[in-house]
């Protein structure tokens, strides 16, 4: 065998070892991602509510009833548009509104949520302990709630009426913009720059926790939406300010079917929803939390001890 070709078999056999431990990482890494991420356990995904049989004998008797649904939510953001159009009409929405102004906020805009709420087979939301809410409201305090469904927007307003935090786009919405603009939300500062985004973020919070004037401001510290069934880890922005806080638990009935956002398709997700013969919703305020000196400097210590 001449010295050219044992140095061409020479580098056949290396790439081929080369091919075998490349192979054998793969498999390992592949075997690593499958035992690293356990889907049953996952916050991100639901496996418990199948499409059984009864599901679909549910669905038969109730999807003529869907048509008839939709209709009623649509009427209700329409109305609440209107209303709260009127009601905010030539007003400075940086500042508190006048009383009655604010009143037929709270009305057209509790009515119409409950009216949506209803709509989709929540018959008997629940609210426990609303008094800490007041209590709250009282000393500036900001509510905190865990971001469990799609709903969870209706659920609060129904609840309490409370300012929000949404992208800037919401305002601007067709019809549905000119009812949220009158919640007097804080609205995600435009920035191409994350860092600075969020700098503005926390200097509006900042601001509106010190005009105890101004309607409360609820915020889902979680970021994010999970399945209802664990609390995520809490993001820094609601507790920046130092100010107290009103833990407010959002518990949606999960079983047999479970109206958070995970991974779903969201109209087959919106049309099983309406097909329960009841969903179930309570919101519970807990007491009012006063955070510490040391909680008031470091907001991550203070949103840990809160979760």
């Amino acid at each position: 065998m001449t010295a050219d070709a044992v140095r061409g078999v020479n580098t056949a056999l290396e790439q081929y070892s080369q091919w075998q431990e490349a192979k054998q990482a793969m498999g390992s890494n592949q075997h690593k991602t499958s035992v690293l991420y356990d889907v049953a356990a996952s916050p991100y995904i639901d496996l418990e509510s199948p499409f059984t049989l009864w599901e679909g004998v549910k669905m038969a008797l109730l999807l003529p009833t869907v048509p008839l649904r939709l209709c009623i939510c649509v009427t209700s953001i329409i109305l609440v548009a209107i209303a709260n159009s009127i009601a905010i009409a030539g007003c400075d929405l940086s500042r508190p509104l006048p009383c009655w102004r604010r009143r037929m906020v709270e009305l057209s805009s509790q009515t119409a949520s409950g009216a949506c709420l209803r709509a989709v087979g929540f018959w008997n939301p629940r609210v426990v302990n609303y008094h800490n809410y007041i209590k709250g409201q009282q000393m500036g305090a900001i509510g905190i709630f865990n971001h469990v469904s799609y709903l969870d927007a209706f659920v609060v307003v129904w609840a309490f009426c409370c300012a929000g935090v949404t992208f800037n786009f919401s305002k601007h919405l067709p019809i549905l913009g000119y009812g949220v603009r009158a919640l007097q939300n804080l609205y995600v500062p435009e920035h191409k720059d994350k860092a600075s985004q969020q700098q503005g973020m926390v200097a509006l919070i900042k601001e509106r926790a010190s005009n105890p004037a101004m309607p409360m401001l609820s915020v889902a510290p979680e970021g994010t939406l999970s399945n209802g069934r664990c609390l995520l880890r809490f993001k820094t922005g609601a507790f920046v300010a130092g100010a107290p806080v009103v833990p407010i638990l959002l518990r949606y009935k999960l079983s047999p079917f479970n109206p958070s956002w995970t991974i779903i398709i969201p109209l087959w997700h919106l049309l099983r929803l309406m097909c329960q013969l009841s969903n179930a919703v309570t919101v519970e305020m807990l007491p009012p939390y006063i955070p510490s000196a040391e909680e008031k400097a470091d907001p991550v210590l203070y949103a840990a001890n809160i979760r």
